[in-house]
């Protein structure tokens, strides 16, 4: 299981994302979607550290 909360980040003055709260239980499949550039690649960093 991966619990994050509060995540946030921001680059200048763009806001990426701000207080995430996700929470992914175990023997479920999640998938991240969105727009090219919406910031899926980055979150995924972050949560990785």
């Amino acid at each position: 299981m991966l619990q994050v909360t509060g995540v946030s980040l921001q680059y200048g003055s763009k806001k990426l994302f701000e207080d995430v709260n996700l929470k992914f239980t175990k023997g479920n499949c999640y998938g991240i979607i969105g727009a090219n550039g919406a910031g899926k690649s980055t979150f995924l960093k972050v949560l990785s550290g």
